[in-house]
C-alpha cells in the first residue's frame, strides 16, 4: 500500500485523494493521531495510508470520489455509496 512497492492502483488512490486528518473529537481519531505522530511528526502531510481499513470511493467513471480512514462512521460511508449509485 506504501512505499517503493506499492501497487499502481494504491498509488493513483492516494495520489487523488490524500490524506485529510482525523477526527480529533473522536476518541478513536485522537488515538490513532498519537500512535501516528509519535512514529512520524510529519505523518498529517503525507498521502499514505495510515492503518488497516482505509477506504476509498470510486465513481462509476473511475473518478476517486473520496477517501475514509479507519475511524470514519460506516454510516457516513453507506450514504455516500448511496448517492453515488443515483442515476
Amino acid at each position: 500500500m506504501n512505499g517503493p512497492n506499492e501497487s499502481a492502483l494504491f498509488a493513483y488512490l492516494k495520489s487523488q485523494r490524500g490524506f485529510e486528518g482525523f477526527d480529533l473529537n473522536d476518541k478513536k481519531g485522537q488515538m490513532m493521531h498519537n500512535m501516528l505522530l509519535k512514529r512520524d511528526a510529519d505523518y498529517a502531510a503525507k498521502p499514505n495510508i495510515k492503518w488497516n481499513f482505509t477506504k476509498f470511493l470510486v465513481g462509476r467513471d473511475g473518478r476517486v470520489l473520496k477517501r475514509y480512514e479507519p475511524t470514519a462512521s460506516m454510516s457516513d460511508v453507506e450514504k455516500d455509496i448511496a448517492e453515488a449509485l443515483r442515476p
